[in-house]
């Protein structure tokens, strides 16, 4: 289906992988093809170890002292990617850590291959072609990934581990005990946001839906982005806040860290689990505290309980909202808003400014609806404004109305002029941050 080449960057040291995507009986497989390592090269890597632990040699100088006589060139390429996988990287699964189109790696069984979520196909779960040896294999690495992240331990008393690792992936795993076996999943962060253009071109949404969205929150809207797991929340979350301006003072809270933003004014706060009140942090408290720094934006990972009233009190306050939530529908939405633990008052959505909804179809995310929550004779409607087409119908939108009306623009004008830059440009935010101010 596809073939290239994955990059990995070990200490100077740059290997590159070749990596096929097949389609095979109904089923899907990441092939990972890394440099063979025979007996020879299995008994070098063990002279590298030896030599670091025995003499306390740093890891450079044992591969020098190692590796200086091994005239076979092969076997040197071999011995440097493996020691440098397992020492310095993520052993086994080295290669999708670093492979920017994987989005998740997972271990279900020991005995099973870890399979993978790539981007391009999404919902998908590739079978590969890694897998551990043993169980007490899978236990080690395991144990060795919880140290390598934040703070966190694993143990037989607590027989599961939460952490981040240096990349900003989240880390979550089990050693047995809670699990018939060990088991993990990796849930991949890129280093920066997804361009909104490139959304476009992917044709996650169309051009006038995502500028509709880049204006909504540059005036201090309330977005609300819906839908199921893996639908791409974050992903349009973060491509939506890169489009902020540059001068805008940003708070980004969460449980774990996600959302990424190029912007210099960006304060992270983060949730604490505790055994009691007094050393529980959660995201209630962390948004009125927000609220203090007098944020132009704050966005908020997912909402999930009572945090949500707070969000409303702060929008109403004039502060730029933007927040993913699980409902794929306008009424599961209104269900889940308004029952309990969240317990919204109806007439206090309509302070929600606009909702989009995502899912997964045929293999793409896709945006299939924009709604703006607006009173009716005292009743909420959901008003969709996008057309069968996915383009956003401008006249059917109140909210636009009210940014002409409150802030003396033209908001077709505005609509326009976005659009036109999402389809001309495909450079980062920067570059095109630069070309609307001209």
């Amino acid at each position: 289906m596809s073939n290239y080449t994955v990059p990995v960057r070990l200490e100077g040291f740059v290997f590159r992988v070749p990596v096929s995507i097949v389609n095979k009986e109904d089923a899907y497989y990441y092939l990972v093809k890394e440099p063979r390592c025979d007996n020879q090269c299995t008994n070098l890597k063990a002279k590298i170890i030896d030599s670091m632990r025995q003499r306390n040699q740093s890891l450079q100088d044992a591969i020098n002292e190692v590796l200086s006589n091994v005239g076979d060139k092969q076997v040197v390429e071999a011995v440097l990617y493996h020691i440098m996988r397992d020492l310095r990287g993520y052993g086994p699964i080295t290669v999708p850590l670093f492979d920017p189109g994987i989005e998740e790696v997972e271990l279900n069984n020991w005995s099973h291959p870890i399979t993978v979520v790539h981007r391009d196909l999404p919902g998908i779960r590739l079978i590969t072609n890694i897998r551990f040896n043993s169980e007490v294999e899978a236990k080690d690495f395991i144990m060795s990934m919880s140290k390598r992240g934040l703070p966190r331990s694993v143990s037989l008393l607590k027989p599961y581990i939460e952490t981040i690792l240096p990349e900003g992936h989240r880390f979550t795993g089990t050693i047995g005990e809670i699990t018939i076996g060990p088991t993990f999943s990796i849930r991949k962060f890129p280093p920066k946001p997804m361009a909104l253009e490139e959304l476009v071109s992917r044709e996650m949404l169309s051009p006038s839906a995502a500028a509709y969205l880049w204006l909504m929150a540059e005036f201090r809207g309330f977005i609300m982005i819906s839908g199921p797991m893996s639908s791409g929340k974050t992903t349009l979350l973060g491509a939506i806040v890169s489009k902020l301006p540059m001068y805008a003072k940003i708070i980004t809270i969460e449980d774990t860290p996600e959302i990424r933003i190029p912007h210099p004014h960006w304060v992270r706060m983060f949730t604490r689990d505790g055994d009691d009140d007094k050393s529980r942090i959660e995201m209630f408290d962390l948004i009125k505290l927000a609220v203090r720094y007098r944020p132009d934006y704050i966005i908020v990972g997912e909402v999930r309980g009572e945090e949500v009233h707070a969000m409303l009190q702060a929008s109403a306050l004039g502060h730029g909202m933007l927040t993913t939530f699980h409902a794929s529908t306008p009424e599961e939405l209104m269900v889940r808003l308004t029952s309990p633990p969240l317990n919204v008052n109806t007439g206090n959505l309509q302070l929600i400014s606009t909702v989009v909804f995502t899912t997964i179809r045929n293999g793409k995310r896709l945006v299939t609806d924009i709604v703006e929550p607006t009173m009716n004779n005292g009743n909420l409607e959901f008003k969709s404004i996008l057309t069968s087409t996915g383009e956003v119908d401008i006249g059917k939108s109140q909210r636009l109305k009210i940014l002409s009306k409150t802030y003396g623009i033209n908001a077709i004008d505005e609509i326009k002029k976005r659009e036109k830059l999402l389809i001309n440009h495909t450079d980062t935010e920067y570059e095109v941050e630069e070309i609307a101010t001209e």
